[in-house]
């Protein structure tokens, strides 16, 4: 090897080194930033729940507990878990939100929404979301689909 050559690695070894160090910095700052996304719409959808009529609630995620009646506040606060649904999906669309994350949150939401009164209360303000087809079409499905039953962690296979 020359000296030519090794003045030449010397020069290429910081760029490729600083370029891995850029890289890794980029990687954590995402993971950083989707994990305040997470904490930042789980707080915001923890608040929603304080909202929530408790009956109402109690009703949607057991179908088997009495619907409560329509109520401005049943209403109002269904549209505002929708509303916080469409800024998450709108992140996602973008590319703000990481698929596992999403895969995460889409889990729950597809669980909230198919539930007995988000079907009752998507009929009322189902038209407040009718500017954006593609969310629409997406809420629209999610609440007219099946409603999947949670396995209690109990009789799951052990390492599960």
């Amino acid at each position: 090897m020359t000296w030519l050559q090794i003045g030449a690695l010397a020069q290429v070894g910081p760029l490729v080194l600083g370029s891995v160090g850029i890289w890794v910095a980029l990687l954590n700052q995402r993971r950083q930033l989707n994990a305040q996304m997470f904490i930042e719409f789980s707080a915001r959808f923890q608040e929603l729940l304080r909202l929530f009529p408790t009956e109402a609630w109690l009703a949607n995620v057991n179908p088997s507990r009495p619907m409560p009646p329509r109520s401005q506040d049943v209403r109002d606060c269904t549209l505002y878990c929708i509303q916080l649904i469409a800024d998450v999906y709108h992140l996602h669309e973008a590319g703000y939100i990481t698929k596992r994350l999403w895969m995460l949150w889409e889990r729950e939401i597809k669980h909230t929404l198919s539930g007995p009164v988000f079907q009752r209360e998507w009929e009322d303000i189902s038209a407040e979301f009718a500017n954006n087809p593609d969310f629409f079409r997406y809420i629209s499905t999610l609440i007219h689909s099946k409603r999947q039953i949670a396995m209690p962690t109990s009789s799951l296979p052990n390492g599960y």
